[in-house]
Order: structure tokens, then sequence, then C-alpha cells
């Protein structure tokens, strides 16, 4: 029989890992580099794909699905597990019944995020798996792994995509998709009701697990060392950077970590008798901080051969093995680098019109939020004064109006307003903030690839699903006034309207709303 196989991106793979799993809903919140899972999932799997509000509404309803005994795949980025810690600690606790498989893709360096956050930490945090593939075919089979893993400890399983790896394509091995399980509702208060009474045993029984989660990733063979006799200097890889290190494996000791937690004698035994151990890991010194328990010739980002900030990448990592530690870390290993190319606001962008009329009206601070509007930020507009993190935009306006500051506005986007925004909103009604809040509706969350939005009434699938009324939010939220404006009208009114609501005390709504210019071109 012939081998099917497929040239994939590691996203794409990690999609067809759940359809081989036989997964049974498949939920996320768009963000780089983890989108296009959902969306391939959307596309071809007969499984059910959605787009939901939040990164800790997907982890619950992953849940949910879990508690029928089916599986479910939980897509989002790194920062968007900062959003769903607080359901993942709890069901650590607990545990699963059907399959959790919690898909989060690192960032390293913040190519289109707000930190380089180490999803492993968190892992460790939470005292569950985590599984790192270093391309597109691990990349499907540690998905398949982690189902059955997730099952077998009933723990959620992470499995920790980078950017290179979500996005770098290979070849992929493609196996028969499995059924989707049988419903099967068993109800058991003492590991599904997380109160006081049942937290203690809960506890014990996930710190009794790790050891059970040690022995497990010992067997897997996703963590291989390679030693020859008389080898006198290593690397200790994980993820992409296994394949960096890859071009020079003939001359030296090798050490790939692809699942945690995993019994610290491995890299005990790996750098003995070794002269010089170098540790090439994408984000934080995870690994090095164990090597560095065994051996002081240990050399990576905590001894400051190699730069704590910023990808790693091959460049770098060239300049050092090449050089063995002689080369500089931001010395480019081509002649004629390409110039960076840090992203714009599109031509006719209708937040860039806004931005003219709230610039025009003079606001004393504005607090901005994430999207494509975060653009706004730099010259030559200059429109925003923060960025912190989803919703809030919001909060940090109210907060400095408390203080008694005039004319603060805080701007936020239609998803991102869904997202986290709404709490932000009601609390600043409720505490007689007086601060303007605007809403750009795009009609689409453009920044990851126009993803519909319960405002645009459109599911991930492309079928017609309930629609949000931004308008009718947030009257119901108590405002004191909401006004929709079109960004392409008249700009002395539109500066004038906002300029009268930054005057204005208590809580007003603008939503100024417009197709993304590339998601109008698109329907035509």
């Amino acid at each position: 029989m012939t081998e099917k196989r497929d040239l994939l991106s590691g996203n794409e793979a990690i999609a067809r890992g759940a359809i081989e799993a036989g997964v049974s809903l498949a939920v996320g919140y768009p963000g780089t580099p983890s989108t296009e899972i959902i969306e391939t999932l959307a596309r071809q799997s007969a499984c059910n794909a959605q787009w939901v509000v939040n990164e800790k509404v997907a982890l619950e309803t992953a849940i949910g699905v879990s508690y029928a005994g089916r599986r479910a795949l939980c897509t989002m980025k790194h920062v968007g597990l900062n959003v769903a810690l607080d359901p993942l600690m709890t069901a650590a606790y607990l545990g699963v019944k059907g399959g959790v498989v919690i898909i989060v893709a690192d960032d390293p360096g913040a190519y289109s995020s707000q930190n380089e956050q180490d999803t492993r930490v968190l892992a460790r945090f939470a005292k569950i798996p985590c599984l790192e593939p270093s391309d597109s075919q691990e990349a499907k089979d540690m998905v398949v792994a982690a189902f059955e893993l997730s099952e077998l400890t009933s723990l959620p399983v992470i499995v920790r995509p980078v950017t290179r790896v979500s996005h770098s394509y290979s070849p992929v091995s493609l196996c028969e998709p499995k059924g989707e399980k049988a419903v099967k509702i068993i109800k058991h208060p003492p590991t599904m009701i997380a109160i006081p009474s049942h937290v203690i045993a809960c506890h014990r029984s996930l710190n009794g697990k790790q050891r059970d989660l040690i022995e497990w990733v010992g067997k897997s063979g996703l963590n291989i060392s390679v030693k020859k006799r008389g080898q006198k200097k290593g690397f200790i890889t994980c993820g992409i950077t296994y394949h960096y290190a890859s071009e020079y494996k003939q001359n030296f000791a090798m050490l790939k970590i692809g699942a945690y937690p995993f019994d610290e004698g491995l890299i005990s035994s790996f750098v003995k008798g070794l002269e010089e151990v170098w540790v090439f890991e994408e984000g934080y010194p995870y690994l090095e901080d164990i090597a560095l328990r065994y051996s002081k010739r240990v050399k990576g980002r905590l001894s400051g051969h190699v730069p704590m900030e910023g990808e790693l990448g091959t460049e770098i990592l060239s300049g050092y093995i090449e050089g063995w530690g002689k080369a500089s870390a931001n010395q480019p290993v081509y002649d004629s680098p390409l110039p960076g190319r840090p992203p714009v606001m599109c031509p006719g962008c209708p937040h860039r019109e806004f931005y003219h009329s709230l610039k025009a009206a003079e606001p004393s601070f504005t607090a901005g939020d994430i999207g494509c509007y975060t653009l706004g930020a730099a010259p030559p507009l200059g429109a925003l004064d923060t960025c912190l993190c989803m919703g809030a935009s919001i909060g940090q306006a109210a907060g400095l109006s408390y203080q008694g500051v005039k004319r603060v506005a805080a701007v936020i986007g239609d998803s991102t307003f869904l997202h986290s925004g709404i709490t932000g909103l009601i609390s600043a009604v409720y505490n007689r903030a007086n601060i303007l809040v605007a809403i750009l509706d795009n009609s689409s969350v453009a920044m990851t690839g126009h993803q519909p939005t319960p405002a645009t009434g459109m599911t991930a699938q492309g079928r017609e699903g309930g629609k949000i009324s931004l308008e009718d939010l947030c009257r119901a939220c108590g405002v004191d006034s909401v006004q929709t404006l079109s960004p392409y009208g008249d700009k002395e009114a539109n500066t004038a309207l906002v300029s009268q609501k930054l005057d204005s005390p208590g809580v007003h709504v603008i939503i100024s709303k417009a197709p993304c210019v590339l998601l109008a071109r698109k329907k035509q």
C-alpha cells in the first residue's frame, strides 16, 4: 500500500493530527502564529470548528466536550494562555474525561506579539505535560500522542509549536483518521466540582501523577540523546533549534528534548564528560537552568553567551557554532541582510481615517489596545499612548479618569471589545468614570487574517450564526451614550462629535464602523 504524504505547514499538520485523533470539537481565538489551525479544520474537516470570544471560553468549552467523553482541541497563541490560565489551573486538579489538547503557539522574537513568554514555564506551573514539535511531522504525531496521553492521565496536555514550526512547511506522512468517540457522560462530583472539600484530594492526585508523566515521557521516544565515544562538545536543543543544530551533529553530541516533564538524569548523563555544552532553545533558559545543576561548562542565555531576548534563529546559531563561541551574537551571517519591514496601516484603512478625527479633537490621553489599530501609535499618526494587552484600554482610561485627568479616550477594536473589553466597560460605568470609548469596528479580526466575529454573525465554517449588536450591547452595559459614525464621513463633524464626548461627564461610546479595505476587496 502506497504511503500517503503531503507538504503541510506546522499548523496544517496540527489540524491533521486532530482529525486523525478523532477530535469532536476544535475551538480557539485568532492569534498569530496559531490562527491557521482552526481555519484548516473549518475547511477540511467534518468536525465542528469554532471561533469563540476569548481563550478562557475556548478552554472551558473544550473541557465541556471532554465531560461528554469526547476529544477536543483548543488553540491559542502564548499570551492567550494567560487569559485561559484560570480554567487551566483548576482543570489540572480536577482532570478531564475525553482528551483535551491545548495548542499554545509561542512567538520568539515577538513578530506579532506583545511579549516573548515561554509556555513551558506555565505548563510546569500547572503540572501538566507539554510536547514540543520540531517540524510538521512531529507536530501531527505529537497531537495524536497528546490525546492519548490526556486520556491516559486525565490531564489536559499542551503542545507548544513556535512561529517557525507553525509557519514552515515539511513533508508529513498521513494516517487514517479515527472516528469520534461515543458520547458518554459519567458524573463524579469529587473530580468535577472544585470546592474546598475536594481540592486537597485533587491536588494530591495531581502531584501523584508527576512520576507517571516522567515515566511516560521516558518511554515515548520524544527525547533523544546521541553521544559518541570521545566527543567533548555537545548541544542541548528543543523544537526548531534541533534542526538548526542538526547540520553540525556529525561533530557534536546532541540531546533533543521534545516532551516535558522528563527525568533530569537524561541531562545529567548527557553533560557528563563534555568539556563544553551549548543550550540552544527558543524562549526562556528552561533547559539551561536544569543543565547548570549538573555541569559548570554549560553555555547559553543564563551564562550570557546567547542573547536573552529575541528569536535565536539560524544567524546567531551559525555564528556561535562556526566560531564556537567567538562570534558576536549580533553578527549577521549574510553580507546584505534584508532590511526590517515593520507593519504599517494599509492605505485607505478606516482606522487611519478615524485617528485623524480623534487627533484633531486633542484628547489628553489615549489608551490603546491589541489589533490593527495599534499601528496608529507609530509615526506619522502617533495616535495612541499605551498598548498593554487584550481589553486593557478601557480599564487604563478609567484609571486615569479616577485621578482627575480630563478628556481621556480608550480605543479598542470590535473583536477585542468582545474578547475582553465588555467587563472593563461595565466597571467604568459602575464606578462612574469620565471617558470616551471608541470601538473601531472593521467587521473582522483583520490583524490575523479577517476571521469573523460574533458582530458579523458568521461562523468559522462560513455559516450563518447569531449576530451581536455592539450598539445594543453597550447600551445594556449602562453607558451614557452610544453613537455610530463612518470614519470616511464628514471629518469636521466627526471631530466635533469626538470632542463633545471627550468633554461630557460619564462613559460615552463612539463606534467607528467601516469594513477593512482588504475585506471589502475580498467581498467584491
